[in-house]
């Protein structure tokens, strides 16, 4: 990409706003951008808009037909880039005022002889010699006593002395620390001993802690998990004293059974609370005769077939009726830098330096299972590596049950963690929980009794004690004989086949017959008009419809705020076909018009 001036480059554009400009082709006797100036380069622009006073000079990319507005160097909108509105724009290349170089009144270019040049580089002196005015009057000396911006990786010949390297006394129990200081070698760390819930440690080499698997506890490589599945599979109701549970601030806690409210467990048994026995929902074994009183037609009550579950006042139903530091050489003349771990110290005859290996008892600490962290020199620190439901803050590991995953599905629930009264922890399957050692907050019963009587409830008729049978109640669109049906007649006026049904209110309809509907065609006879003015469409880009028939065609904008894209005006117009000609009719001048056609 290059920068590119040309002349007589200019392209005419309806593009609005203010992102790249779409070009539509050179005007007469000019060139286009990709023609003049070559797509990817850039060049100087102007736009100047034909319909208002808007325009922008900038440095502009130029594209297949497009010029992208890189930079804006000075314009109509504060010297930002300009919002164009509506109308034709004349975009050319030019040369803007700031970027071009201007001749002073004696016709030279300004510090042409070089007086105002600051920032010389003498690197670029390919030629000529430099005169001695321009060297100072006194040079280094030559012994390098008057030097002092010296680069060291610039020695190539002889020793540095050692106290060219850094204070204090170099010998051979000391080493060149990164502070340029001398310094004894001693080793931070002499034993690391694994304290509660780790083991491993020691006193010499690479020492290693790892933390100590437990009751629940797996441990990897860089994470402690809690492993539920460790709890001890129970059957027994016996053993879930207590349940851990979470509650909605992610507080952990152990929560008696008694005091777990069945209510809030989905009910997908049907119990239900006692208050509205249904008899429908006895499905097996048989209510015995001591339950019916004397007078049935049949101890047994096998003559009923009617009984409303909701006069059972008293009695107990049977249980059976519900759901279950950068090392450096330093000039010393070494040819090599150390292995790991060793210190640049002075050898034992005091005449030279030499990397040594720092004799310590420990060398090493490795983070083992379950630990991050570790070092071979200086302070080192181990962490627990927090995992799956584990907490680590600054003392303590804490279980956090608040990271299991969310389930609405009962088929995740095949174990519960739960905590006897010995604060034993295992693993109880869901079958083996006895709802029974719950708080019955929901009244379920095991109650019996005798039904006396079933009365008709709602949309019901008649009363049975002994034997019968109650009745459906018709109403309006409901119809009953042998059977119940709907009667939409009720409710429906001028009902006919296809007919359209609208709401006449908040319970009545009627078939219109002037819509009708009969699976494939929509049949009108009147008018369908919008719900706004110049709001909705008719059809919708990639839905299109595949033909349209129509009598006169009439096309208006007036109704938009603003007008076409093209010179931004408004119009109502009106097409009539003619037996030769198309005919269009201007509706605010009363002008006609006809389409030149071409006969193919």
């Amino acid at each position: 990409m290059a920068l590119v001036v040309n002349d007589r480059v200019k392209e005419t554009s309806t593009t609005t706003g203010t992102g790249t400009f779409t070009l539509d082709g050179a005007v007469t006797g000019f060139e286009t951008f990709s023609s003049a100036i070559g797509n990817t380069n850039t060049t100087y622009y102007a736009i100047v808009n034909t319909v208002n006073a808007e325009f922008e000079v900038g440095l502009g990319t130029v594209g297949a037909g497009t010029l992208a507005r890189t930079t804006i160097i000075s314009s109509s909108n504060s010297d930002s880039a300009v919002d164009f509105a509506a109308g034709t724009k004349n975009v050319f290349v030019t040369l803007p005022a700031s970027k071009s170089v201007i001749l002073d009144s004696s016709g030279n270019i300004v510090a042409n002889n070089g007086s105002n040049l600051t920032n010389l580089n003498a690197d670029n002196l390919a030629s000529g010699t430099v005169p001695d005015a321009r060297f100072p009057a006194t040079l280094p000396a030559l012994n390098g006593s008057a030097l002092t911006n010296l680069d060291a990786a610039n020695l190539a010949t002889n020793l540095v002395p050692t106290a060219r390297l850094g204070t204090g006394t170099a010998s051979s129990t000391t080493f060149l620390a990164g502070d340029q200081t001398y310094k004894t070698i001693t080793a931070d760390i002499t034993a690391v001993t694994a304290g509660d819930g780790l083991t491993g440690g020691g006193t010499t080499g690479d020492v290693t802690l790892n933390v100590g698997a437990g009751n629940l506890i797996d441990v990897q490589a860089d994470q402690i998990d809690v492993d539920l599945s460790e709890l001890t599979t129970s059957t027994s109701d016996a053993d879930g004293d207590f349940f851990a549970v979470i509650d909605s601030a992610n507080a952990q806690k152990k929560l008696t059974k008694a005091n777990i409210n069945i209510s809030g467990f989905n009910n997908d048994s049907g119990f239900i609370d006692g208050s509205a026995l249904n008899a429908s929902n006895l499905s097996s074994g048989t209510v015995p005769d001591a339950r019916f009183p004397a007078t049935l037609p049949a101890l047994n009550g096998s003559a009923l077939t009617a009984l409303n579950a909701s006069n059972v006042s008293s009695g107990t139903l049977s249980s059976d009726r519900l759901p279950t530091v950068p090392t450096t050489k330093g000039g010393t003349g070494l040819t090599a830098i150390g292995s790991a771990n060793q210190v640049l110290a002075v050898n034992s005859g005091g005449t030279a330096l030499e990397y040594q290996t720092i004799s310590a008892d420990i060398t090493g600490v490795t983070a083992g299972n379950g630990l991050t962290g570790g070092g071979t020199s200086g302070d080192v620190t181990l962490n627990v590596g927090a995992g799956a439901l584990i907490d680590v803050t600054a003392d303590a590991i804490d279980v956090d049950l608040s990271e299991l995953t969310t389930s609405t599905s009962d088929a995740d629930g095949d174990f519960f963690a739960v905590v006897d009264s010995a604060n034993a922890q295992k693993k109880l399957t869901k079958g083996n929980i006895n709802i029974s050692g719950f708080n019955n907050d929901s009244g379920f019963t095991t109650n019996t009794g005798t039904v006396t009587s079933v009365s008709g409830g709602n949309g019901l008729t008649g009363t049975v004690t002994t034997s019968g049978s109650l009745a459906v109640s018709p109403g309006t669109g409901i119809d009953v004989g042998a059977n119940v049906s709907v009667d939409v007649s009720d409710f429906m006026s001028n009902g006919s086949n296809n007919r359209v049904l609208t709401a006449t209110g908040t319970d009545a309809m009627n078939a219109e017959a002037n819509m009708t509907f009969d699976g494939s065609t929509l049949t009108v006879t009147g008018n369908v008009v919008p719900g706004a003015n110049d709001t909705y469409d008719l059809g919708a880009l990639g839905n299109v419809w595949q033909n349209i028939y129509t009598g006169d065609l009439h096309l208006s904008n007036e109704a938009k705020d603003e007008g076409n894209s093209v010179d931004g005006t408004k119009g109502n117009w009106t097409i009539q076909e003619g037996a030769e000609h198309l005919y269009i009719l201007n509706n605010k001048s009363g002008k006609k018009y006809k389409f030149k056609l071409e006969e193919i």
